[in-house]
């Protein structure tokens, strides 16, 4: 079956078990709210607020984020800006790279510029005299999707490249990735030998908490449809979909379930779910890459979730905080059904997976990370 027939397939299938799932079976009554998992997490959040407030205030930095063009890189910079601010450092963002002017540089004054390694930014450098190495340190993330790690190189990325090399580009790279995913997706920029800067994703402590709201679905997965999610989500959720009354989504991009929400919103319709789902795909499961941010936000919004085993799952998450499952053609359906209705153990599994992302992973930790990591790289 061709690559697209198969994918056509697959979406359609997807659909027709939703459809399954949604008419055949009855909504279960709603689970009530845990309201000591409620408490723990306001108070979590006001404490990682505290603790983090201002605590880089005195670095001197001065950032600018040039946001990727994609709704998952709006997420990331807009979590990060409001991170940035919080620890006291002076932070802009910008949407588009045409707003790099001679004059915004000139009156921001930036140390530190992130952005994605694209055409038109290194256009963009020129025009400002960024071109060079200068006190604005170039933080730059490779754009090279893993779908097409192993084509040649076009024309444009090879120009980069030398730009690059020449000290018209990058000085240190940046990713969501880990670097061993990084060694095998983007191999041409990684050889150039610059630093290198791991930001792993994370959960927002400004807007990823319990919510007091009632659990009327026995799972919850908000995604968009790109071929590999499709392939991720037909093999481990389809028999999941047939059988139970969930959230799934989004419409825009699948063709059918729930309208995409504001980011804001996510915390909460996940939080009325008995699971949420995360099936990892196909790329994360083989090397040490990235979890997906909808984990970590699940974590912080004390939603109980399975997601698959990665070779960078228990780096931050233990077996007793985040149930992770071998791929495998029944997997996490076994999961699901083990789980769904014993309530109490996945609120102890919740509440742990609470602790441990305001402990170690929300965007306050990155923010400072990044911070550290640029000023003993430079």
């Amino acid at each position: 079956m061709g690559g697209k027939v198969q994918l056509r397939f697959m979406r359609r299938h997807i659909q027709a078990c939703l459809a399954a799932g949604q008419w055949r079976n009855k909504p279960r009554p709603p689970e009530h709210p845990d309201a000591g998992l409620h408490q723990r997490g306001a108070e979590l959040q006001a404490q990682t607020l505290a603790r983090f407030s201002r605590v880089r205030a005195a670095c001197g930095e001065r950032v600018l984020l040039v946001t990727p063009p994609s709704p998952a890189g709006w997420v990331w910079f807009e979590d990060l800006r409001c991170a940035l601010q919080h620890i006291g450092v002076v932070v802009l963002r910008i949407d588009d790279e045409q707003r790099l002017t001679p004059a915004l540089a000139a009156d921001f004054r930036p140390t530190l510029l992130l952005g994605l390694d694209t055409d038109r930014l290194h256009q963009r450098f020129q025009a400002t005299g960024m071109d060079h190495p200068s006190r604005c340190t170039r933080l730059l993330i490779p754009a090279r999707d893993v779908a097409e790690s192993c084509a040649p190189l076009s024309a444009a990325e090879a120009r980069r490249l030398d730009r690059t090399a020449s000290g018209a580009g990058a000085d240190l790279l940046l990713s969501l990735h880990a670097e061993p995913f990084m060694q095998r997706s983007a191999v041409a920029w990684m050889r150039l030998g610059k630093p290198f800067v791991w930001l792993p994703q994370a959960a927002s402590p400004f807007r990823d908490r319990p919510h007091a709201c009632e659990r009327v679905f026995d799972y919850a997965h908000l995604s968009v449809a790109n071929p590999q999610r499709v392939r991720a989500v037909w093999h481990t959720m389809r028999h999941i979909l047939a059988r139970h009354h969930g959230l799934f989504g989004e419409l825009e991009t699948w063709g059918f379930g729930v309208p995409r929400l504001p980011v804001d919103e996510h915390a909460r319709h996940q939080a009325m779910a008995r699971v949420s789902l995360a099936p990892l795909v196909a790329p994360l499961l083989d090397s040490a890459a990235d979890l997906t941010q909808r984990v970590y936000a699940a974590a912080a919004s004390a939603t109980f979730q399975i997601t698959e085993l990665s070779p960078l799952t228990r780096q931050h998450f233990d077996e007793d905080e985040l149930i992770a499952v071998p791929r495998g053609p029944t997997s996490m359906r076994d999961a699901f059904d083990r789980w769904l209705d014993d309530r109490p153990a996945r609120e102890r599994v919740a509440g742990r997976a609470l602790e441990r992302v305001y402990r170690d992973h929300t965007s306050l930790h990155r923010a400072v990370q990044l911070i550290d990591e640029v000023r003993a790289r430079r």
